[in-house]
């Protein structure tokens, strides 16, 4: 898609009601760790930025996208829900996400923060 500065990003988009867990059903030294499959989900975002970036210059990308620039493409993965997280599993998403430099990780409880502050509405 293109993103609001005019440049292509990546949007992935995993549905809430599919049963996958954000976080592993144990904590890894007293740390909340991604679940297996939100590791596969990121490790899929990861390989869609590295096929943008591959095709950015053939013919048929440049046509498929429409023109869009596509320059360093960033992606936004969303998935699962944190309506129910505790303080240092908060803490831990921010640590997560803080790893990354062109994948930010969102889930749908983030989206709708993020679409009421963006329209003014209180929660």
């Amino acid at each position: 898609m293109e993103a609001y500065d005019g440049f292509l990003d990546v949007v992935e988009i995993k549905r809430p009601d599919g049963g996958l867990a954000f976080w592993a059903g144990s904590l890894d030294h007293g740390n909340y760790v991604p679940s297996v499959d939100l590791t596969k989900a990121i490790t899929q975002a990861a390989r869609y930025i590295f096929e943008v970036e591959r095709e950015a210059n053939s013919v048929k990308f440049l046509e498929r996208v429409g023109g869009v620039k596509t320059v360093k493409p960033r992606c936004v993965l969303v998935y699962g829900r944190s309506a129910n997280w505790n303080d240092s599993q908060a803490e831990a998403y921010r640590i997560l996400n803080a790893s990354y430099h062109n994948l930010t990780v969102l889930t749908y409880d983030h989206v709708l923060e993020r679409a009421r502050r963006i329209c003014g509405v209180k929660s």
